[in-house]
């Protein structure tokens, strides 16, 4: 009997490489199968360089921590933060290299979905997205190109995924969310590895979801509160 190939989708990594072993491990790919990370590879957790060491084996896209470090490399080091520093030291000219050749976004035609790190803007394609709004978007109001975090967002903003109708299904990480959920047209897997939280896996066609404990000390992202960015489902912010 012939076995269906699978595609996992694994949430902002950040430094956290044994978890990702872990992970990997549980799941236990073959070489038929597709890993894509999420973006968010380096920064916060031990390991940033074997991080992206790891994704070169397999395909990812870009997070917003990528594009910071790629856009400010030959910035002087009194202008980075400590942990922006440790990251860049780890860093040699093949991460950079793998890094800048990274995709905004990755097609999965077969699953009628796309992995994208953050979000999509509403009422445009998939190809027509500003790369601010795939790398960073959260609460919009719908018409201006600004993200708000949901704790500081307008009461004329939500979240973009409660604006977006498709027809594509949108993976993404970067928001923190208490929960894994897929949705009609969103699907989360950042479930905050590096703040000791977990580190998860989408599993497709089967759209389930597969996660390992963080080996990090528990600690909450942001500004410790969660809050509802839709019905029923809450990030930290």
């Amino acid at each position: 009997m012939e076995t269906m190939n699978r595609t996992f989708i694994i949430g902002d990594l950040h430094g956290c490489v044994h978890e990702a072993r872990d992970l990997l491990d549980k799941l236990g790919p073959s070489p038929q199968d597709r890993v894509i990370f999420t973006g968010d590879l380096v920064d916060r957790g031990p390991d940033p360089a074997g991080c992206v060491e790891l994704a070169a084996r397999f395909e990812s896209i870009l997070g917003n921590h990528e594009e910071n470090h790629l856009a400010r490399r030959f910035s002087a080091p009194h202008k980075l933060s400590p942990e922006h520093l440790r990251t860049r030291a780890s860093l040699g000219e093949a991460h950079y290299q793998f890094l800048s050749g990274l995709p905004l976004f990755i097609r999965l035609p077969e699953h009628q979905a796309v992995v994208v790190h953050a979000g999509v803007f509403p009422g445009r394609s998939i190809e027509q997205q500003d790369s601010y709004h795939l790398l960073h978007l959260q609460n919009t109001n719908g018409r201006d190109k600004k993200s708000f975090w949901p704790s500081k967002a307008p009461a004329d903003t939500s979240f973009w995924a409660e604006r977006w109708q498709g027809p594509e299904r949108i993976i993404f990480g970067h928001t923190v969310v208490a929960e894994p959920f897929v949705h009609a047209f969103a699907a989360a897997v950042d479930t905050g590895c590096a703040y000791g939280g977990r580190l998860t896996a989408l599993v497709l066609p089967e759209w389930e979801f597969v996660s390992v404990p963080s080996r990090q000390s528990a600690k909450k992202p942001g500004r410790v509160a969660l809050y509802e960015i839709l019905p029923g489902v809450r990030c930290f912010s």
